[in-house]
């Protein structure tokens, strides 16, 4: 009895958190631009670490990590089969790569800093779209709420089109010979419609579980 009631109050809470802590993170990265607008065009959203605010930028990847552990938390009993488990992981290791990149900013000097935050952002870069991938087969699964389990579909799509599109921008501007810093403010554009893409799925996989019984999987 007592396992049962505290796998529904985790059930319960750790969406509502995850789901706050994402909002919270939207909410800094809209304060940055205003706070440190110098790094508003031509930069990734990871170099505010290096303006006068940046402790609000590690802050904001912190909470974003934390986010998506909580939702791990929250999946831990429903995602059961092999593909999703795979995305659940791969949740796991999201929410670290994001620790480690709110722990370490991307400076040059120590070297194995700049290493770990780099290898840190290629991980959520990359990976996020897989994982939202995989796990959100389990909410194509859901027969209770059929038109809500179509939306973590459309935010997994959407996390794609944020990748390629900054993906995209990044080869345009290679083949401009336009990679030294700063940026093309098409690139900033699109890292940060990228990350907007990514908080959006966590959004809507929240909401699904917010508003979904836990014998809906």
């Amino acid at each position: 009895m007592t396992v049962g009631m505290n796998h529904a109050t985790i059930s319960r809470t750790a969406p509502r958190l995850s789901l706050g802590l994402t909002i919270v993170f939207l909410i800094l990265l809209t304060l940055l631009h205003g706070l440190a607008p110098e790094f508003n065009t031509g930069h990734l959203i990871s170099e505010y670490q290096l303006s006068d605010y940046g402790l609000l930028m590690s802050l904001a990847f912190c909470l974003l990590g934390a986010n998506a552990l909580l939702l791990a938390l929250a999946l831990t009993s429903r995602v059961v089969r092999g593909v999703e488990r795979i995305g659940w992981w791969g949740l796991l290791i999201i929410g670290m790569a994001f620790f480690i990149a709110g722990i370490f900013p991307p400076v040059q000097a120590p070297v194995l800093i700049g290493y770990l935050h780099g290898i840190s952002g290629l991980v959520v870069i990359f990976g996020a779209p897989i994982a939202f991938t995989l796990i959100s087969r389990s909410f194509a699964r859901s027969n209770a709420l059929p038109l809500l389990s179509r939306c973590p579909q459309w935010a997994t799509l959407m996390a794609w089109c944020g990748l390629w599109l900054f993906l995209a921008s990044l080869i345009i501007a290679s083949l401009l010979g336009q990679m030294d810093s700063p940026l093309p403010l098409y690139v900033g554009l699109a890292n940060r419609l990228m990350i907007v893409t990514y908080c959006i799925w966590f959004i809507t996989a929240a909401w699904q579980l917010i508003r979904s019984p836990p014998t809906c999987f």
